[in-house]
């Protein structure tokens, strides 16, 4: 099962990396993205103590926020949710 989720990270970001190589704008709508991660997971944990839903910070989980930004955010609650 381990194997699964680290597979769909692996596509998914090589997918996010993908698209923004080929758009005109990469470097911006990479550093946006990054943005926008770290953010979301700034406020996840902020909202944490009311709604008792918090995401481990560590490298692992950082990397994974600047590389897919919100969507990564949004798949590490899910996961947090379910496990």
């Amino acid at each position: 099962m381990n194997g699964f989720f680290i597979g769909a990270a692996i596509i998914a970001a090589v997918c996010v990396l993908w698209w923004m190589v080929k758009s005109e704008k990469g470097a911006t709508s990479f550093a946006l993205s990054a943005l926008q991660g770290i953010a979301a997971m700034f406020a996840v944990n902020l909202t944490g103590l009311v709604t008792g839903v918090t995401i481990a910070v560590n490298w692992y989980t950082i990397a994974t926020f600047i590389v897919l930004g919100l969507p990564g955010v949004i798949g590490a609650v899910v996961l947090d949710m379910i496990f």
